[in-house]
């Protein structure tokens, strides 16, 4: 018997807005920016550090913040996720309509 699960791979762009978004309402400690994010240990330790060298958030003792940048780039990744949405509904419309790509 195979198990699925149902876990949605998120993008890079997901878990960065996800980072940025955890980070909009104020400074908070690392641990409570990967709960709120939903990190694992792991890709926190990967996305973090990134996140800090292209001055999206800064770290000031032991809390993180977002930047003007990092705000900015939140925004923006706001509009990217309503868009992709959208995106997405018309590709399911098209593909009741006249079938998935791969039968062309």
């Amino acid at each position: 018997m195979k198990v699925k699960f149902n876990k949605k791979k998120r993008t890079d762009y997901e878990i960065i807005y996800d980072i940025l978004n955890a980070l909009k309402d104020g400074p908070i400690p690392k641990t409570r920016l990967i709960y709120r994010a939903g990190l694992t240990y792991l890709t926190a330790t990967r996305y973090i550090p990134y996140l800090e060298k292209q001055n999206l958030i800064k770290k000031e003792g032991d809390l993180y913040h977002i930047t003007e940048k990092g705000e900015e780039v939140r925004k923006l990744l706001e509009i990217y996720k309503v868009k992709a949405n959208e995106i997405k509904e018309i590709v399911s419309k098209l593909e009741k309509e006249i079938g998935p790509e791969e039968e062309l």
